[in-house]
């Protein structure tokens, strides 16, 4: 049986995120990694402030056809869905289409802060961590950021909003593999495109 959810809060008594400590098991872990060692990694590059950088992680994006992905100028179709992660989507509830996979190869590798608040997202997002344990940033307002330590098997629900960062750290950490499943408006960017959006 999964742990008891657990809810996290700022200081103002505001949701940051609710998380499942041990979400899959050891044996469902195990089966599941080897998995996403063979997904099709990359590293692409994006637009931050006006200029093009590598990303500092590997990412792979996946889902349904039609589910593409808007973020920091790079604009994402996503690839097949492995069979493996369809029942981890069915258990997470009706409308998880997509899931965006990113690799933390070491302790350097890191995500800034951002929100995910694209439009052709819903609110509603689940980050579930494998491998080496790292901690989490989670904020409303700059001045009252909180830590959640994400370990193996964890699921963490983020509530809408919430800006979040996964910062460097100079630990021994192993590597991490983090999946964030969404829900996406099927054909926004094409509907977008053709200027039929609105």
């Amino acid at each position: 049986m999964p742990d008891p959810e657990q809810c996290i809060t700022d200081r103002a008594g505001r949701l940051l995120a609710r998380i499942v400590p041990q979400w899959l098991s050891e044996a469902e872990q195990a089966e599941l990694w080897p998995v996403l060692q063979s997904l099709d990694w990359q590293q692409p590059q994006v637009q931050i402030f006006g200029k093009s950088h590598p990303i500092p992680r590997q990412q792979c994006y996946l889902g349904r056809p039609g589910c593409d992905y808007r973020y920091s100028g790079l604009l994402m179709a996503p690839q097949p869905l492995p069979a493996p992660l369809l029942p981890l989507m069915a258990r997470l509830g009706p409308g998880f289409n997509a899931v965006l996979v990113n690799r933390y190869r070491h302790g350097q590798d890191r995500m800034g802060w951002h929100r995910d608040n694209e439009p052709e997202l819903a609110p509603d997002l689940a980050i579930l961590s494998l491998g080496g344990c790292r901690r989490l940033r989670l904020r409303f307002d700059a001045k009252d950021a909180h830590g959640v330590d994400l370990p193996s098997g964890s699921l963490l629900w983020l509530a809408p909003g919430v800006y979040h960062c996964l910062a460097p750290t100079a630990r021994e950490v192993g590597e991490r593999i983090s999946l964030t499943f969404r829900q996406i408006t099927p054909g926004f960017h094409r509907q977008e495109g053709a200027g039929i959006r609105g």
